[in-house]
């Protein structure tokens, strides 16, 4: 809120030196190789591991490959 009671839009940068706090994005990407790390330590058994590791098989459909959630991470471990 501002100072005559009104709320007023603020832009990304202001929040982030506001709260002191990382870029939303960077934090996701930092969850999501945490959560990679977490899934690798866990037994050959455990369905998480099972969906991470597993390949479908089958016909891909007509266009531009899907990008997988497991190559995104592997970027982000690259950009780090």
């Amino acid at each position: 809120m501002s100072v005559n009671g009104q709320w007023q839009n603020r832009h990304n940068h202001e929040i982030y030196n506001l709260y002191k706090d990382m870029e939303i994005t960077r934090n996701v990407k930092l969850r999501g190789l945490q959560w990679v790390g977490h899934v690798m330590r866990m037994k050959v058994e455990r369905v998480p591991k099972k969906a991470l590791e597993r390949y479908i098989e089958g016909r891909r459909p007509i266009g531009r490959p899907r990008g997988r959630w497991l190559n995104a991470m592997d970027r982000d471990v690259r950009g780090c």
